[in-house]
C-alpha cells in the first residue's frame, strides 16, 4: 500500500519552472487555448503547463537515477496517439492531477483516488500504455481555478517573469509529488480479479469511464528505476 512516506517530492527551481512555462506557451497559440474545453485562458494555460511540469519533473528525477527516455511526446503513427515517454520499446503514460477540494489533503487523495486510466477499450488486455505514472500537485483544484480566473494577464504577450509572478508559478517548486505507478501486467491481473461491475468507474454526468486503479494499491515510486533498468 502507498502511504505519504512512500511518495517522492521532486523539487524544481524557478529557472526550471520558467523554462517549462515558455515551452508550454510556445506550443500553443492563444486561440488554441481559448478552444480548450471553454475554460478561462489562465486555467487552460496552467493545465497545459502542469503536464509539462510533470514531464520535466519525472525526466529529471529518473535522470538522477540513471534512466534516460528514448523519446518524449512520441506520436504513434499507427493510431495518431501521443505517448508521453518511450523507453526500450515501452510506452509510458504520465497522469498529472491537482487535489480535489473535497479531499483537502494529499493523504486523502492517495487513499481515495485512482491513477486515471481512461477506458478506451472493451477488455483490459487491450489497455493502451505499458506503464502508467501518477503525479499529484499539492494544490487544491477548484480553489486554484477560481484564483487563476481572477488574474488579469495576457498569456500570449506577457514577459515570462511577469507571467511567473502573476500566476504564482513558484508554487510548483515543492508541490510536485510522484505518487505511484503500475505496469500493464499488474493492472490487468488486478482488474481480472474484480467483479464486472467493479472494474470501471466514472464521474456523475460524465461521458468517460475509467478502469479501477487505486493509487494506494499501486507500486512505490522508489521501485520504478530498478524496474525500468531490468526491462
Amino acid at each position: 500500500m502507498i502511504t505519504k512516506q512512500d511518495i517522492i517530492c521532486i523539487p524544481l527551481t524557478n529557472a526550471e519552472i520558467k523554462s517549462v512555462m515558455e515551452k508550454a506557451r510556445n506550443q500553443l497559440s492563444i486561440s488554441t487555448l481559448d478552444n480548450l474545453r471553454k475554460r478561462h485562458a489562465n486555467i487552460q494555460y496552467d493545465c497545459i503547463m502542469r503536464g509539462y511540469v510533470g514531464e520535466y519533473a519525472i525526466t529529471k528525477w529518473l535522470g538522477e537515477q540513471g534512466i534516460t527516455f528514448d523519446e518524449t511526446n512520441y506520436l504513434n503513427e499507427d493510431d495518431n496517439i501521443d505517448i508521453d515517454f518511450l523507453y526500450k520499446g515501452k510506452n509510458i503514460e504520465l497522469k498529472t492531477s491537482l487535489i480535489p477540494d473535497v479531499d483537502v489533503t494529499l493523504e486523502k487523495s492517495i487513499a481515495c483516488r485512482d491513477i486515471k486510466l481512461i477506458k478506451r477499450e472493451n477488455n483490459i488486455e487491450n489497455l493502451r500504455g505499458d506503464i502508467h505514472l501518477q503525479i499529484f500537485f499539492d494544490q487544491r483544484r477548484k480553489a486554484k481555478d477560481d484564483w487563476l480566473a481572477s488574474r488579469d494577464i495576457n498569456i500570449a504577450s506577457a514577459e515570462i517573469n511577469e507571467l511567473f509572478n502573476s500566476l504564482l508559478a513558484k508554487c510548483y517548486r515543492n508541490t510536485t509529488f510522484f505518487i505511484g505507478w503500475a505496469d500493464k501486467d499488474f493492472i490487468t491481473k488486478k482488474i481480472n480479479t474484480m467483479a464486472e461491475n467493479e472494474r470501471t468507474w466514472t464521474f456523475k454526468n460524465a461521458k468517460r469511464h475509467f478502469w479501477n486503479c487505486k493509487m494506494a494499491e499501486s507500486k512505490k515510486p522508489a521501485d520504478l528505476p530498478a524496474y525500468l533498468k531490468n526491462i
